[in-house]
């Protein structure tokens, strides 16, 4: 899952929106004017901007324009504007303007936080606030018409506002797009609706948010109509609208209430490290060794990328955003760096233990998730069978392709599954072999190899760090010796020439009687197996597995399992084997 490396639009100089509607024409534009409106009446020296990062329509009518005329002072910007007044996938097309890619229509979008950022932290009150208006509904493709917006802006991480809709169907429409945000990880931190006398949706969504997931919902009388053919009586009717002491009041009240989730926001990201190194008891790990500054505190994840928070900078480094010497300071364009970012995108490069290869928030994954969650819960498993499970297990068996496999074990956990599966084998090779249950049997594996970390699974790997100092560990089993594969000075290349663990001294080559270095032309040629076993590379291996069983079995050993890590030793040290 490829996605932009962006870091998510959080400055502690700046508190980033992004508002959504729960369908298109109910008053997002409206609701973010009395935001910023207010916003620069309560913080009067601080910097305030609104972005459109998308907008459809004719330019003289467009969002941007609306805040301008009925917020003076606020820095407004459009990233892109199509002309065509209908879902931006289509305009964008039907305009036949440049059409962004997604991560390009990202990345602008975090440059212009930048910017806002550097321009809050170069005045008066070091602080500044962006709104950012998404076009249409929750899921209105974006330009591309790749994705929704509700997952094409996921990697910003910016909290939401969910305008919701105060017509007849709007409860339902409102929830759902309420939901659609919540599932893919945003922070719904207010909902905002026009009141309607008629059907009353706010009363309803206040009771219902609140109860249900702790979200206040405000409202405000609806704008007034507007006026046909009369440009400058509906502008002075809006005007009065927004001068209503109600309109102040509330967007003061929803104002206040995201200020102090900033706050609480960051507070919570400094101070996690400090509370996890007393309370958390970390795998892998000698919990003395590990302070605040060793732990790594993540925000989200998305993609093949944490969300981590940034290092401290030092005290000199923000010399560059201190306050200049004029105070009215709202509408200059920043012409500084702009302040560090709280987090920074952090490359999840052991796939979060193997267990992301599909990346890290995908909605598809989610929702089905959420989904099965939905349908079932957590159930029981034994003897019992239910739509998923079985549907997993056929697919699995069909896409293996192999007669020996007839049956499918689920388990929760790599450990628990590995000391399964040896218990499966080790019955099963005692029934073969008529062995009793007196005669202690083992296991065949690879050196370096990890299997989980509980006492069984210990039992299953040679000796190293992550075992040999359990006060129980035995080692039950004998471990083979085997080459690598790795890009050396830009050749790939089947190397054989370490000896590491050997208690003999010998390499690799040595135990195997094979060349302690073979260059092949690609990755593709090492696995051509049918190629290389016509030119008889695998005799060697198979006369050292050969030697070595003989050599085991005139000892008296006997096995029951084979353990084999396929083509990676991973936490063995990512080992191409």
């Amino acid at each position: 899952m490829k996605d932009s490396p962006l870091a998510s639009l959080l400055w502690r100089s700046l508190r980033v929106y992004q508002v959504f509607g729960a369908n298109t024409d109910v008053g997002k534009t409206i609701f973010t004017t009395l935001l910023a409106r207010t916003a620069q009446k309560q913080w009067p020296h601080e910097h305030v901007a609104f972005l459109k990062p998308v907008s459809t329509g004719a330019e003289d009518e467009a969002d941007d324009r609306h805040l301008a005329r009925f917020a003076p002072g606020v820095s407004c910007a459009t990233l892109y504007q199509y002309d065509v007044p209908c879902s931006p996938h289509t305009a964008a097309v039907a305009s036949g303007r440049l059409i962004p890619s997604d991560d390009a229509l990202l990345a602008r979008c975090r440059a212009f936080a930048a910017q806002c950022a550097a321009a809050a932290a170069s005045g008066s009150s070091n602080n500044g606030w962006l709104f950012m208006e998404t076009a249409g509904g929750v899921h209105s493709p974006g330009p591309s018409g790749h994705k929704t917006q509700a997952d094409l802006y996921i990697p910003l991480r910016a909290p939401a506002l969910l305008v919701g809709d105060a017509r007849l169907g709007g409860i339902s429409q409102t929830i759902a797009a309420f939901e659609s945000l919540r599932i893919r990880g945003y922070d719904v931190e207010a909902v905002l609706l026009f009141r309607n006398a008629r059907y009353e949706n706010d009363r309803f969504l206040a009771e219902y948010l609140m109860k249900n997931h702790r979200v206040p919902v405000s409202s405000v009388a609806a704008p007034p109509t507007r006026a046909e053919n009369d440009a400058q009586r509906d502008e002075e009717a809006m005007r009065r609208y927004y001068e209503q002491t109600e309109c102040d009041d509330v967007a003061g009240q929803v104002l206040a209430s995201l200020h102090g989730n900033h706050e609480r926001r960051l507070s919570e990201l400094d101070s996690m490290a400090a509370r996890a190194s007393r309370c958390i008891w970390y795998p892998f790990t000698q919990q003395s060794l590990v302070g605040p500054g060793d732990i790594m505190t993540i925000d989200s994840a998305h993609g093949d990328y944490f969300q981590t928070l940034a290092p401290p900078v030092r005290d000199d480094a923000s010399l560059n955003h201190n306050p200049s010497n004029n105070n009215n300071n709202n509408n200059k364009d920043a012409t500084q760096a702009p302040p560090p970012p709280v987090l920074r995108a952090s490359y999840d490069a052991s796939a979060s233990w193997w267990t992301q290869g599909l990346g890290h928030s995908n909605p598809r994954l989610t929702l089905a998730a959420a989904h099965a969650a939905g349908r079932y819960g957590h159930v029981m498993f034994a003897s019992a069978i239910h739509q998923p499970a079985i549907r997993l297990a056929e697919t699995l068996l069909a896409g293996m392709q192999n007669p020996r496999l007839r049956r499918v074990f689920y388990s929760d956990n790599g450990s628990t599954g590995t000391e399964v599966a040896v218990k499966m084998g080790l019955r099963a090779a005692r029934t073969r072999y008529g062995w009793d249950a007196r005669q202690t049997l083992h296991i065949l594996g690879l050196k370096g190899a990890y299997h989980g970390d509980t006492m069984g699974a210990m039992d299953c790997a040679d000796p190293g760090i992550y075992n040999e100092k359990i006060e129980w560990y035995e080692g039950r089993g004998h471990w083979l010796d085997y080459p690598t594969v790795l890009c050396r000075d830009g050749q790939w290349t089947v190397l054989a020439d370490e000896n590491e663990g050997a208690a003999d001294g010998r390499t690799v080559a040595q135990s195997l009687g094979c060349s302690p270095a073979r260059v092949y032309e690609s990755l593709h040629h090492i696995f051509d197996l049918p190629a290389r076993e016509a030119a008889g590379e695998h005799v060697a291996y198979q006369r050292y597995i050969t030697r070595t069983l003989e050599r085991l079995r005139v000892q008296g050993r006997k096995f029951g399992a084979l353990m084999l890590e396929p083509i990676v030793l991973g936490a063995g040290g990512m080992q191409l084997v």
